[in-house]
């Protein structure tokens, strides 16, 4: 369980302003059909007018599809990007496995299976992590999964691509039906994980920096992302490819390394709740009562 539970963490980290009540639906973009604008050549500017939008829109359903290697990885849910008020449930799928995951008042919550309670000897349904805990578990995975969430608004993500990367080709496609803006930016690997670090606020050791310019060195290692935006500058699919990068990494096999997002629903209602409070127990009490 504990194991399913970091893995969570790091996809979330990959990947997923005002108050807002549970349940409320979200204030659409505009209410009526806006016209497609041209496309932008200024990532930065890309990402002002995407945040101003995703900020007025606040939330949508999300399907995400994770390639490794020979492994993938699939998640769908719906999502609320507010900061503090951020909301998130979702469905992970892999290698067979299910993986059922709210985030909700700052709390994750995850359901327990029938295998996952056999194991845990636990009845209850759900196990929950709170980042405010005092325990190791919470203050380790608690935390990085409540700041991975809360940092997973897509205008934060693209406010992150356009600090590392330049635009290198748009233009007008049509995708699912609907008429978009089609960027492609290609990523300095270097500032983005500069960027990260930074985040995290500890520097990238003085070795490890040589160790990677040593990797790069005469690489093209780009990490190319490509962005679809409708007409009320809100993204419809984000694919971004770092295959070359883990393939200059020294990465075994095939080295794909892609992630596919798809947007939908933007401002629509939410249906996130924290489950019943009798059928919840705390992660680290549920383990302890196990022996674990």
């Amino acid at each position: 369980m504990l194991a399913a539970v970091t893995t969570a963490a790091v996809l979330a980290l990959s990947a997923c302003g005002g108050e807002k009540q549970p349940g409320a639906a979200a204030p659409a973009p505009s209410e009526a059909k806006s016209s497609l604008s041209s496309p932008l050549g200024d990532a930065i500017q890309l990402a002002a007018l995407t945040r101003e939008s995703t900020k007025k829109a606040k939330s949508s359903k999300v399907a995400m599809e994770i390639v490794a290697g020979a492994e993938k990885t699939t998640i769908s849910g719906q999502g609320l990007y507010d900061g503090e008020n951020s909301k998130l449930a979702m469905v992970m799928e892999s290698d067979g496995k299910k993986l059922d995951m709210t985030f909700v008042d700052n709390t994750m919550y995850f359901k327990l299976d029938a295998d996952d309670k056999a194991e845990l000897k636990t009845d209850k349904a759900y196990a929950k992590i709170s980042p405010d805990g005092q325990d190791p578990i919470s203050q380790l995975i608690g935390k990085m999964m409540s700041k991975a969430i809360k940092e997973g608004d897509p205008a934060r993500v693209f406010e992150k691509i356009s600090k590392a990367g330049k635009v290198s080709k748009s233009d007008q496609v049509e995708l699912d039906g609907e008429r978009t803006n089609h960027y492609v930016i290609d990523v300095d690997p270097r500032k983005a994980i500069d960027l990260i670090m930074g985040e995290i606020g500890i520097p990238l050791p003085a070795e490890t920096r040589k160790q990677l310019d040593a990797k790069l060195e005469g690489k093209n290692a780009s990490i190319v992302t490509e962005m679809w935006l409708n007409a009320d500058q809100l993204p419809v699919q984000v694919i971004t490819d770092q295959t070359a990068f883990v393939k200059a990494m020294g990465a075994p096999g095939d080295g794909v390394a892609k992630t596919t997002v798809k947007y939908t629903d933007w401002g629509g209602p939410l249906t996130i709740a924290a489950p019943p409070a009798d059928q919840v127990g705390d992660v680290v009490e549920i383990m302890k009562k196990s022996g674990r």
